[in-house]
């Protein structure tokens, strides 16, 4: 039978994305199809398509056999595909009547404002900022994601019917009780926006800036910044990685990230972004804490001491050496990026949690109120990777569970059993030839780092034709026909060589499994014989959520213990 399984991308994806399905389409030439398919979980694929720390590619078969396929560039070819297009390929739905709040435009009110208008309601943005974006806007720099790709996804928005007000801040210009009656619904997606402090002597010197706050200025347009040419960056994350690249791209000359870390592989920072920000230029000091500020009203030089993780890197205290002898380190300005906490003074005490974050119950609902939560602004410390893919699932997710809770329905958990395809071995691996990765080009170090220009170049169509064909297709199929040529008897048919419009006529099936051998993904699968009430049995899709979605054999199966014995 055709079972389809999970492959290990989709699983990965943090708004659970079909990417073997857009994978298939491009590789077919099926551009505009792949675009919509990709829409149905992501609003803005031409922003993933660049920001994203693509786990789907950590997670991707092939890196186990050559290079992981570069998911994330297929992707940014088929989001800047959809910018171009005068109409998008997703409309709002049917208006249900009710009224529903965003509070904040980063990824995660993005996502959830999206979904929300397609379920037909009528939603409004509040967004503290003048520019309406939250992270996506104020923390990842333009020379990763252009101001202009972003301002479309919000036109995007907007066309969907989307009210946004942007210098509208909750708990100032609008209390918690007007959003209680003036909305059915509201989602909190206020993300994490007040920077951590080092904890350092003289923190509030002049030259003093911080991670968030210093990129925010800069993609809102407000920046007044003035580098000198010695800049330190405190800090070993993805965070102070843009704010040393940055800090080169706003004049300073040399430019050192001090880290508690004792090696580069123990940063908790994009290996690929650690290596470009080193070709640019920028030093690495590790095993070091700043202790304190030094100058005359105005900072001249840090204070370092020895320092290292008392347990768990990047995830236990950081005990400092002050026995030791400090080091005085010259500088002319000091960017300090360890983190970010949540601002929510506005918000009820009964729903704010030890860590400053939001409480919220499994379904990302506030106790019994019609306010649900999402983003990083709930996922600190749950052990989730705060990313944009991660932020977009949540906001996703919460978007129909608050549809479900105003139609009245219960919220409960899927259930559904999954079958993630990660062993090599339950696929045919002699039909894959081993092709190296398609590899992004970026502008060369020497001149990129005084320039707001991209980064990273984008896919041509030939390139991401290419690298869409390296998919295995891990556990779906991909209508390579083999199984339909390698069959011995006329048991397996199709009308058209696609996904899903293959049959196997049962009755004619002798069980040999030359199909099953021969299937390069894995989608084929030998099963005990069953009774049918007709000979032919349709297969799943590639594009199905869950096994078993599309056929009845599924339904078959899960019943096979509670049927009675055959006579053979």
């Amino acid at each position: 039978m055709y079972r389809d399984k999970l492959p290990p991308c989709n699983n990965a994806c943090g708004t659970n994305e079909k990417i073997q399905g857009y994978l298939d389409l491009v590789k077919r030439g099926k551009y505009l199809d792949a675009y919509a398919l990709i829409k149905e979980d992501m609003p803005f694929p031409s922003v993933t398509g660049r920001v994203c720390y693509h786990p789907c590619e950590q997670a991707c078969n092939r890196g186990q056999y050559d290079e992981a396929i570069s998911i994330r560039a297929v992707e940014r070819f088929l989001g800047d595909l959809g910018q171009a297009l005068a109409r998008d390929v997703v409309k709002a739905g049917t208006p249900n009547g009710k009224k529903v709040a965003v509070v904040g435009s980063g990824p995660a009110g993005h996502s959830a404002a999206y979904q929300l208008a397609r379920l037909g309601y009528d939603v409004t943005i509040l967004e503290k900022s003048p520019k309406a974006g939250g992270l996506n806007r104020g923390g990842i720099p333009d020379w990763v994601l252009p101001q202009h790709v972003l301002d479309r996804e919000i036109e995007r928005l907007v066309e969907l019917g989307i009210t946004i007000k942007t210098n509208t801040e909750v708990g100032k210009d609008v209390t918690w009780d007007d959003l209680k009656k003036n909305y059915d619904a509201v989602v909190l997606a206020v993300g994490l926006i007040e920077p951590n402090s080092a904890r350092a002597e003289g923190e509030n010197k002049d030259g003093v800036f911080y991670g968030l706050p210093f990129l925010r200025d800069i993609g809102m347009g407000t920046s007044k910044v003035k580098l000198g040419a010695r800049v330190a960056v405190i800090g070993g994350g993805n965070t102070a990685i843009d704010c040393a690249r940055e800090a080169l791209r706003q004049g300073a000359v040399e430019v050192t990230m001090i880290t508690v870390e004792a090696n580069p592989k123990e940063m908790p920072a994009v290996p690929e972004d650690l290596h470009d920000m080193l070709e640019e230029g920028v030093e690495l000091i590790h095993k070091r804490a700043m202790t304190a500020v030094l100058g005359s009203g105005k900072v001249e030089a840090l204070l370092l001491h020895p320092a290292r993780f008392a347990g768990a890197i990047n995830a236990s205290p950081i005990v400092v050496d002050r026995e030791a002898r400090a080091e005085r380190f010259a500088v002319d300005n000091v960017i300090i990026a360890v983190g970010q906490r949540a601002s929510l003074g506005w918000l009820p005490d009964e729903f704010k949690t030890e860590r400053g974050t939001i409480r919220i119950d499994k379904f990302g609902r506030l106790g019994d109120t019609n306010f649900f939560a999402a983003g990083d602004v709930v996922q600190l410390g749950s052990g989730q990777p705060l990313m944009v893919v991660n932020a977009v699932g949540d906001g996703k997710r919460v978007a129909f569970n608050l549809d479900k809770v105003l139609r009245g329905e219960a919220l409960q958990p899927r259930s559904i059993p999954i079958d993630v395809i990660v062993d090599l071995n339950r696929m045919n691996m002699t039909y894959f030839p081993h092709f190296p990765r398609v590899q992004q080009a970026l502008l060369p170090a020497t001149t990129r780092r005084k320039t707001q220009k991209e980064v990273i170049q984008a896919f041509t169509e030939e390139q991401a034709v290419e690298e869409a064909s390296r998919c295995f297709s891990c556990g779906t199929c991909n209508a390579c026909d083999n199984c339909y040529l390698v069959c011995p008897e006329p048991c397996i048919v199709r009308s058209v060589r696609s996904n899903g419009l293959y049959k196997i006529l049962v009755d004619y099936c002798k069980g040999c499994r030359v199909c099953i051998e021969e299937c390069p993904t894995g989608c084929l699968e030998g099963v005990p014989e069953l009774d049918f009430d007709t000979g032919v049995v349709r297969m799943d899709t590639a594009f199905a959520i869950s096994q078993g979605l599309h056929g009845r054999q599924a339904e078959e199966l899960r019943n096979l213990a509670d049927q009675p014995a055959k006579s053979i």
